[in-house]
Order: C-alpha cells, then structure tokens, then sequence
C-alpha cells in the first residue's frame, strides 16, 4: 500500500479511537483546536475555534498574521523554484501523523494493560506494531524511491 493510503488509514484509526473514548495522541491536538468530546458519550461537546488557542497564538497579535503571511510566501515561492522537491512539503504531514500514531500507541496500550489481562495488551501490541511496520516501510518505498 502507498505511503498516501497509510496516511489516511492511521489518521482515521485515530479520530475513530478517540471517538470511542480512548486515550490518543488526538486529544492535545482537539484541545487546541478547542473541540472537546465527552468520553463516555463520543458527544462533540463544544467546537469553538475562534476561542481556542491554537486561534489566537496565530490570529491574536500582530506577529501572529506576520509568521503566517510569512509562511505562505516561503510556501509559494518554494512551489514555484527550479528545484522543488514534493517530498518536503509532505514531510511535515508524516511527522505528524507518525507521531499522533506513536502516542496512540501508547496510549491505548497503558489503557488496556490497566484491565490487568496480559492477553489483551499482547493482541494490541501486536495489532500496533504490524500497523507501524506497515507505515514505516511505506515511509522508507516513499522515500527511497524517488
């Protein structure tokens, strides 16, 4: 499977775990965004964006509309050089889903182990670690082969 299947893939795995009430990587990133979900109901209870804090680190002051006027321009005059590798521009979105994959990992895998039940943390840490050999050797065809 390509590299853009595992993305999606492990990025819906997450939003469905964290709707399901299970401890993600998902949940900073939501805080942050100001959505928060109850636990027990998978209920949206608030999705205030405008308020959050993710809103007003970029929109709040000055320099805040500066970082990202800034950061369009170095996008788009990066897009349009001699020299533009593709591969750099989806790094960051790797990273980041690779991370949001770890920490679910790990998260779910204390949650389960805390039922006291070594079989079940043995099937999740063999589910989730079939799941990161997946992505990392789509990560390394990604790579290598351009």
């Amino acid at each position: 499977m390509k590299l853009q299947g595992w993305l999606m893939m492990l990025t819906g795995m997450i939003m469905f775990l964290s709707l399901l009430g299970l401890p993600t990587g998902l949940t900073p990133v939501l805080d942050g965004l100001g959505v928060s979900i109850n636990s027990t109901t998978s209920e949206v209870i608030t999705a205030d964006l405008e308020n959050s804090s993710l809103w007003s680190k970029i929109f709040g002051s000055g320099t805040g509309i500066l970082i990202l006027l800034g950061g369009a321009a170095v996008i788009s005059i990066g897009l349009f050089a001699r020299g533009y590798d593709p591969s750099l521009i989806i790094l960051p979105f790797i990273v980041f889903i690779g991370g949001l994959f770890i920490s679910t990992f790990w998260g779910v895998t204390l949650y389960v182990s805390t039922f006291n039940q070594p079989w079940m943390t043995s099937i999740i840490a063999l589910i989730f670690t079939a799941l990161a050999v997946g992505f990392g050797t789509a990560c390394v065809d990604y790579f290598a082969g351009r």
